[in-house]
């Protein structure tokens, strides 16, 4: 079972537009070496809604390649139909994911049933288990949040379901609600960068699914609730609150343009660029953000 802090890696690109392979190795080499429990690539923090499915299948290639087996691999899928998805991850299987972490098809809304057998059928079609990702913080993405009741009916009816990625407003609770329903042994994960990890973890949260950068602040608070230490963890988690607000709680491009520029500021990554159409990103924000992030004495301070 995938447990813990299993961040997911953004997508550099050099200044021409391409994806800068080498930043997304040290991007990769960066999160390993901090400890985290496991690597996802080609999520929304990925941007991945912004590349070609060839660029998506080269990130997993790199990804893959330097992960090279230390941790759980996590591949994000957002295919625009079951058929789709199913191809997808039979062609990926060979990269030996631990868990696709799949996003139901969002063009049309045909109800909540049509999502439910949508993972059941992937469920059946692949060997690699499913993380069910419920993203209704995302404005496409909104029409495609699932009652509790269906969740739980997913994985009753697909044993291959095994994990849920729970995030956006009312995300504890609706852990709370969740958990009762499933299966034994199965896992869920908070997601939103973080930002309501404390209560995640008090409603049976397996772990969070976050971006990049500052992964030891949640790896700390993990060890120290996994240790039975719960006042501890939520003590960290406290500690790095300011910073956790000021990147993922402005919404999600503001998010992606801070994780850039703090890994570019380190030397991890030589572009901060961001795939459009994106905001308008302030650049004066920087340095009141870069005291926020040096103030935690974190590993990104020190490049």
């Amino acid at each position: 079972m995938i447990e813990g802090i299993a961040p997911i890696l953004f997508t550099p690109f050099a200044e021409n537009g391409d994806i800068d392979a080498d930043g997304l190795r040290r991007i990769a080499r960066f999160e390993l070496d901090g400890g985290v429990h496991a690597i996802g690539i080609n999520g929304f923090a990925s941007e991945a809604y912004k590349l070609t499915d060839a660029e998506r299948h080269l990130n997993v290639e790199i990804v893959a390649d330097e992960v090279a087996g230390q941790v759980p691999l996590v591949i994000g899928l957002a295919a625009g139909s079951t058929e789709a998805a199913i191809g997808q991850a039979r062609e990926l299987q060979s990269y030996q994911p631990a868990a696709y972490m799949v996003l139901p098809p969002a063009t049309m809304d045909n109800g909540s049933a049509s999502f439910v057998d949508h993972y059941v059928a992937l469920g059946g079609a692949t060997d690699v288990p499913i993380i069910v990702q419920q993203a209704p913080h995302i404005p496409g993405y909104r029409h495609t949040e699932l009652p509790v009741e269906a969740l739980a009916e997913i994985a009753d009816r697909s044993p291959n379901v095994r994990y849920y990625k729970i995030e956006g407003p009312g995300s504890a609770d609706k852990m709370k609600d969740l958990a009762p329903l499933l299966p034994r042994g199965t896992g869920m994960f908070g997601g939103g960068g973080g930002i309501t990890a404390l209560g995640e973890l008090q409603n049976g949260a397996a772990g969070l699914i976050p971006g990049v950068g500052f992964n030891e602040i949640f790896i700390d608070a993990w060890d120290k609730w996994k240790g039975g230490e719960p006042d501890a963890a939520a003590g960290i988690i406290q500690a790095g609150d300011k910073l956790v607000k000021a990147v993922s709680g402005s919404g999600h491009e503001v998010s992606l343009h801070l994780r850039k520029h703090l890994m570019k500021r380190a030397g991890y990554i030589g572009s901060a660029a961001v795939r459009r159409p994106t905001i308008a990103f302030d650049e004066n924000i920087l340095p009141d953000f870069f005291r926020i992030v040096d103030e935690l004495d974190l590993r990104v301070s020190k490049g």
